[in-house]
């Protein structure tokens, strides 16, 4: 019988307590195996690079070098390919909107349950972004928007032309290529230049960000966003 794969995790926590009790949680876990651990900040990247884990749980308060920096440094290395969830005490949103535009995956709130943490380890691994309460996507992005705003940028919607927020519209409903191009009156490759196009500019990573831009623009109603065919 083939065994199954277990999700190689990494903890850096400068607080012997909290690591004892993740590795408690790991340890309860048969798909979870943990590769490593360390107090001190100065030892992570080099660890992550020798022992290659799939996810690295990094308390983003320890002393010596930042977090920030530590994912960065990470992010930009060609030859490690490890997700990083953060494992913190800070509430604030700003903190989630920089660890996620440093390159984490994760991030997970002390106080919340543990089953969270889990949970962010497993979708790390699957390169999917996990927030554990009270944070959400759509607050993320709202604050990502105002943030940029407030420093004099364009509204995302505002840099497309025409035919693009008409395929956002269309996107976000669910018409498929094919579909946007017969009602559009154009061919498939003109709608798929747009569509990227549209996509580039306003940062969109998938349908369901496209969807949810739109709601909160009130460019579609809710009943228009799941009648559709998704494309």
């Amino acid at each position: 019988m083939t065994r199954k794969k277990c999700i190689t995790v990494y903890l850096a926590d400068d607080h012997q307590i909290v690591l004892r009790g993740i590795i408690s949680l790991l340890d309860l876990d048969p798909d979870l195996h943990l590769v490593g651990f360390t107090t001190e900040s100065s030892k992570i990247v080099s660890e992550v690079m020798r022992l290659k884990p799939q996810v690295l749980v990094l308390d983003l308060g320890m002393p010596g070098i930042p977090g920030g920096e530590i994912i960065r440094t990470l992010r930009s290395m060609r030859t490690v390919n490890t997700e990083v969830v953060v494992f913190t005490m800070h509430k604030d949103i700003s903190f989630v909107v920089q660890a996620l535009d440093d390159g984490a995956l994760g991030y997970v709130i002390k106080d919340v349950d543990s089953t969270h943490l889990i949970e962010a380890i497993r979708a790390a691994a699957r390169g999917e972004v996990y927030l554990s309460p009270p944070f959400c996507r759509e607050a993320i992005w709202e604050y990502q928007e105002q943030l940029r705003l407030s420093k004099g940028g364009v509204d995302s919607y505002d840099k497309l032309t025409p035919r693009e927020r008409e395929v956002l519209i269309y996107v976000a409903q669910g018409y498929t290529n094919r579909e946007m191009a017969s009602k559009m009156n154009v061919s498939v490759r003109t709608v798929e230049r747009h569509r990227y196009n549209m996509m580039k500019k306003a940062a969109f990573k998938n349908r369901a960000e496209v969807i949810q831009f739109a709601l909160r623009k009130g460019l579609i109603p809710p009943s228009d966003a799941g009648e559709l065919p998704v494309v």
